[in-house]
């Protein structure tokens, strides 16, 4: 019996997650989280291993031919686990927030362009051209282009 997760067998946990929250990109971003994040991806696993896959019946040997490679026991698991998060809306919060957190890490690495910013919860302001004017501004700032509206 399976009692810590390695990250073999997290991994095809994780793509079924990532497919579920982010639909279509977890095979993509499962292959990257691995690389970039395999704490994340072997906490998430395991997460999900111990609070509905683990003790059920075939369930040891389902995700043992899906980190084998097998499509088809690829998809019992994810039809398996997407059933599982429609119902239990606590492991759902806490799959979701792993989950958001490996798929902002992946998509923040395909970023290549120049001067990316990534801005949570506020408001950012970037300009380029080294002879503009330098704004600091602190929370709440205005900034109005042209005609300033009536508030």
């Amino acid at each position: 019996m399976i009692e810590q997760l390695t990250l073999v067998l997290a991994t095809p946990i994780v793509k079924a997650i990532l497919d579920k929250f982010y639909e279509g990109v977890g095979t993509k971003l499962g292959e990257k989280a691995v690389e970039l994040l395999p704490e994340k991806v072997k906490q998430l696993g395991q997460l999900v291993w111990v609070k509905c896959l683990r003790g059920k019946p075939g369930t040891e040997e389902m995700l043992q031919q899906a980190a084998n490679g097998s499509d088809q026991q690829q998809q019992r698991l994810a039809q398996y686990l997407h059933q599982v998060l429609e119902t239990d809306v606590t492991l759902r919060q806490e799959a979701q927030k792993l989950a958001e957190e490996i798929h902002q890490v992946v998509q923040f690495e395909d970023v290549n362009a120049r001067n990316v910013q990534q801005v949570f919860g506020g408001q950012g302001l970037q300009v380029n051209d080294p002879k503009s004017q330098v704004i600091q501004a602190g929370d709440n700032a205005k900034f109005y282009f042209g005609a300033q509206p009536n508030d």
